[in-house]
């Protein structure tokens, strides 16, 4: 162990504080966001009938074992037929996934196949289709995994949403889950889900502030791609997406009642090789616009347009705790002063322990029982239900520590060139609960 001279210790130490102010700052913004969330769901819009017109984009690779179920549940949308298509990217495909695809009618297939030296992955999929300008007489783009289930009320929400708010370039639907119990893994996700679609996202709807895109089931207007195309350069082309449209002072809403379930891994290895991709993808996206998204602060025409902006600068270090931890703790072994800053130790305790009560326990209960209503109905014994609940509340934690790990080497890696897709197997079949 080594005492560091002041000219290093110093610098060093202010370092440090400075990390445990962006821990500390970002977990109370989030706490006190997530109370927001406790307020029921509720439209803000009336159901009327169609009138938009929507593009089913979906991005597959080998998806011949759930490609059929997805597609099915955008034929049979409770939405006029002649308002809606639906288009199939079948990337790169070695299986039946096009074939598939051309059996049921309505949907029609797009093929891409790439040169060995092109970038490959859902992003630049889609940049291949948008390329083409086959979209250009739709309103709307709705983008959709290969392997969701789309309940059939979808397209009505979003219609009924887009015409009472013009407003918004993209909305994003409400994620839930084929697989709730197929793992602890799966669960894990179901958990973290069923908090952060309340907690996050409706909470930041509450306030008039820009939902985060979540990758799938959300809706982007065609005047907004027209204008300014589809240029991704990360493996988070959704968070991209959302970190543009905050720097433009431009608006994404949220809808609770257009669900979309995505089916999530079940192994620790599948997981986490998904979640590295995601953290790569975020860090990088993070790094390369957080001096644009501060100085787009100051063009911003309202208050809560600027609170969205701040809203969306914390997010994209909402994965800085772990890496924070990691760097005071090696300091601590280089010179033992630094352990007075890990903050779960020694650094305004009190305040980390009653926060992370009210993030891992208080929140988590009251959403639990609100978003999951329907699993626990489907539990027919109280024990049964108390065992589920537990589940929950074991796998969210179990979901956070491991996720800690590809935040970790994500932010290790995030300039490597992020254009080899790494798929995810997808297999689970949908039951409906209630």
């Amino acid at each position: 162990m080594f005492h560091l001279p002041i000219a290093l210790f110093e610098p060093l130490r202010y370092f440090c504080l400075f990390l445990i102010v962006v821990v500390f700052g970002n977990l109370l913004f989030f706490t006190a966001l997530s109370i927001f969330g406790l307020k029921k769901p509720k439209r803000d819009y009336e159901i009327v009938a169609p009138k938009k017109r929507f593009l089913f984009l979906v991005p597959a690779h080998n998806e011949e074992d759930v490609i059929e179920d997805t597609v099915l549940s955008l034929i049979h949308q409770d939405y006029d037929p002649e308002l809606f298509d639906i288009v199939v990217i079948a990337d790169n495909c070695t299986d039946r996934t096009a074939e598939i695809v051309r059996s049921l009618g309505k949907a029609t297939v797009f093929e891409n196949f790439s040169k060995p030296e092109e970038p490959r992955g859902k992003p630049h999929a889609i940049a291949k289709f948008i390329n083409t300008s086959d979209w250009l007489s739709y309103d709307y783009i709705a983008f959709i995994d290969a392997d969701n289930i789309v309940e059939p009320n979808y397209l009505t929400e979003m219609n009924s949403q887009s015409i009472a708010h013009p407003e918004f370039v993209v909305i994003q639907g409400y994620l839930g889950m084929k697989n709730v119990a197929s793992s602890i893994t799966a669960s894990g996700y179901a958990a973290v889900y069923f908090i952060t679609n309340r907690a996050v996202q409706y909470a930041n709807y509450v306030l008039g502030w820009n939902s985060a895109i979540g990758g799938t089931g959300f809706i982007l207007d065609t005047k907004y791609l027209e204008k300014r195309g589809w240029n991704p350069r990360s493996y988070t082309e959704d968070f991209e997406l959302q970190v543009e449209l905050s720097i433009a002072g431009m608006k994404s809403g949220w809808n609770h009642f257009a669900v979309v379930h995505d089916e999530k891994p079940n192994s620790f290895k599948a997981s986490h090789n998904q979640r590295l991709r995601w953290a790569q993808g975020h860090w990088y996206v993070a790094f390369s616009t957080t001096l644009k998204q501060i100085t787009s602060f100051f063009k911003s025409k309202s208050f809560p347009e600027l609170m969205s902006k701040i809203e969306t600068v914390f997010y994209s270090y909402s994965m800085v705790r772990p890496v924070a931890f990691l760097i005071v703790l090696a300091l601590s072994l280089i010179d033992a002063r630094f352990f007075v800053y890990l903050p779960h130790l020694f650094s305004l305790l009190a305040f980390w322990l009653s926060m992370e009560f009210l993030n891992f326990l208080i929140v988590p209960t009251v959403y639990f029982f609100e978003e999951a209503t329907p699993y626990f109905e489907a539990q027919k014994t109280f024990g049964r239900k108390a065992i589920f609940f537990i589940r929950l509340v074991y796998a969210f934690i179990y979901n956070s520590i491991t996720y800690m790990i590809a935040q970790v080497f994500g932010f290790a890696t995030w300039f490597r060139p992020q254009n080899k897709w790494n798929k995810t197997v997808h297999s689970a079949k949908f039951e409906k609960v209630g």
